[in-house]
């Protein structure tokens, strides 16, 4: 990082300027950790990047504005370049405006109070607060001045010594319009007089409809896929009352556990085929899916093989609890466990290690990555905009999937993950079942 400074023109009175510019900027996240990484025998995972590869350059006359969502690292830069303006306003709420920017220019002029004063004269006129010099700052419990002029001073507490560069975090944050505005035209300003301003501002996607419809969209895989799963349950006393009927039917030899678990899967295969149908034609084309017959079979088909995933856990657990009760608690913890581990809540980077094996058997995972490929991959995928800023895209499908950590070739693979989990729920219910048959016979 570079801090270059212009000469001062003694002749025209004008102060020392400067510009700020950073080329390939990284900040890492480090631990205490690291520093006794020799105490671990297997090497400590690094901390990812912060920021990396930063390029900026902030020039005398400017507004230098570093745009961004929450958590990208907006105000860690500011906080590598230097001090800077803070988003909350540290003001003492019994002190006037006057007395606050009095108390702070005392501190900056050594004691010289005539400069002082003078000086805050001048800022109260150029802030606009000559109309509530007099009135307290005020607090939470007491009433005083509003956001948008307490945001002002703030900014005149690191005016007071004329400063030839000002750095602000997300100055407009918390806002209503009126007061932002007058806050981005007091930044003009200062940045025609003063030097330059770099502050941070919080981007929100949003008002950008393409990102509404995003969000709308994976908030109903989500949504669906937690209907799907938790209606599954219904079939809990079914199988329990069948259950008691197998166990005297098969002790006596009148026919085999396998004809059951074989002849009931069969059974709920077309029926169910029918409740996904009845579920997917409407919502598919409602929500304002793509708009493909391709798409809409692979999303018809990935609901069917939920709600037989969802079933085939019920009749694999129906076997083994002794009451509809302890069914019901228990299907009911594992169905929040997978979804709380699909990734949807927590990413899997974020997941602990020892955590992570319940990500991989998450009835979620699998199928809500099936939704995202069907809706977002293929060749439309990388022409179609989901966030755009400006006019100009910046999100497309295919870079969207690979921020998911996604590629299109999973289409087919996690469905074939699905039917492993089908089969080998049914295969864990047999052996359940013939081993209570058994006991019974003896």
């Amino acid at each position: 990082m570079e801090l270059l400074t212009k000469a001062q023109n003694t002749m025209t009175g004008k102060k020392t300027q400067y510009r700020i510019k950073t080329k390939k900027l990284c900040y890492r996240l480090s631990s205490t950790v690291d520093q006794f990484k020799w105490l671990f025998k297997r090497e400590v995972t690094p901390k990812a990047y912060i920021l990396k590869n930063v390029n900026f350059e902030a020039r005398p006359g400017e507004i230098t504005a570093i745009a961004g969502a929450s958590g990208a690292g907006k105000t860690t830069l500011l906080e590598i370049v230097a001090g800077y303006v803070t988003q909350e306003e540290a003001l003492f709420p019994l002190l006037t405006v006057e007395e606050t920017l009095l108390y702070s220019a005392r501190l900056r002029f050594h004691g010289v109070h005539q400069k002082a004063t003078a000086r805050v004269s001048e800022l109260l006129r150029e802030l606009g607060l000559q109309h509530v010099a007099d009135v307290r700052i005020g607090s939470e419990s007491n009433r005083g001045i509003s956001g948008g002029e307490k945001r002002r001073v703030s900014i005149g507490v690191d005016l007071v010594h004329d400063p030839a560069v000002l750095l602000l975090d997300e100055p407009t944050s918390g806002l209503d319009s009126s007061s932002a505005l007058d806050v981005a035209l007091l930044l003009k300003t200062m940045a025609s007089t003063q030097g330059f301003v770099l502050g941070t501002i919080f981007m929100n996607a949003a008002n950008d409809p393409r990102r509404a419809k995003l969000q709308t969209q994976i908030g109903f895989f989500a949504f669906s896929l937690t209907f799907l799963m938790s209606s599954a349950t219904e079939g809990l006393p079914i199988y329990l009352q069948e259950r008691r009927i197998l166990m005297r039917e098969t002790s006596r030899g009148a026919y085999r556990i396998s004809s059951y678990v074989i002849s009931n899967t069969l059974v709920f295969l077309p029926f169910l085929l029918g409740v996904a149908l009845l579920y997917a034609t409407p919502v598919y084309w409602l929500v304002g899916l793509r708009r493909e017959i391709d798409g809409f079979l692979y999303f018809s088909l990935v609901v069917w093989m939920v709600i037989l995933m969802s079933n085939s856990l019920v009749a694999c657990f129906s076997a083994l609890v002794p009451n509809f009760i302890m069914g019901t608690s228990l299907v009911a913890g594992l169905m929040g466990s997978f979804f709380l581990f699909s990734g949807f809540f927590i990413p899997k980077e974020d997941i602990p290690s020892y955590w992570t094996f319940m990500h991989y058997l998450s009835l979620f995972k699998y199928p809500l990555e099936c939704f995202l490929i069907n809706e977002y991959g293929g060749e439309q995928g990388r022409r179609r905009c989901l966030q755009s800023v400006g006019g100009d895209c910046i999100l497309y499908g295919d870079w969207f999937l690979m921020q998911q950590g996604l590629k299109p070739s999973q289409k087919w693979i996690n469905l074939g993950i699905m039917l492993g989990f089908i089969i080998g729920y049914r295969w864990l219910g047999f052996l359940i079942l013939w081993y209570r048959s058994y006991r019974i016979s003896k």
